[in-house]
């Protein structure tokens, strides 16, 4: 939960989040009859995109070594690689492409620049998200953790161009 003051910082700062919520967001009940997202206006533009980039692709190499070293908690690395995918594409998109993409499918949706990894692969991730957050949805096996491990090398290489990409804008 944020306190008025920390949303006032993400403002400032122009956080995805704050992008997120300026979008997305809809006020439902007030009790002083404000609302805070409208009265606080546009967030200013995205400040931290270089750190926040390396941030979603260090969490990302750390699970996938995690996952590769260890098989004590492989649907939780599984959903951190998918976390670090999506918000690695969701700040890419509004740091790089200017545009709003907050989608839990916000790596597929980058046009020239998005992931290349099957669609099973991708769809297997997204579930052990599911499966880690909310508890729902079923353990990979081992043939579909398989699967996943042969396309590692499409995401690091993904994140290595988005990343190459980001020092040249």
């Amino acid at each position: 939960i944020y306190n008025r003051r920390r949303i006032e910082e993400i403002w400032k700062e122009g956080n995805p989040f704050s992008w997120h919520l300026f979008s997305e967001s809809k006020l439902i009940f007030s009790t002083n009859g404000k609302n805070l997202m409208k009265d606080l206006g546009k967030p200013k533009s995205y400040q931290n995109l270089k750190t926040d980039l390396n941030k979603f692709a260090d969490l990302y190499q750390t699970s996938k070594q995690s996952l590769l070293n260890s098989t004590n908690s492989t649907d939780f690395e599984l959903s951190m690689i998918f976390l670090a995918i999506r918000n690695f594409a969701t700040c890419y998109s509004l740091g790089i492409l200017n545009w709003l993409n907050f989608s839990r499918r916000s790596a597929l949706h980058l046009g020239e620049d998005s992931i290349r990894i099957s669609k099973s692969s991708f769809e297997l991730l997204e579930q052990s998200r599911i499966l880690s957050t909310r508890g729902l949805g079923k353990v990979v096996s081992q043939q579909e953790l398989n699967e996943i491990i042969t396309e590692l090398y499409l995401i690091d290489n993904w994140f290595i161009n988005l990343l190459n990409k980001s020092v040249v804008k």
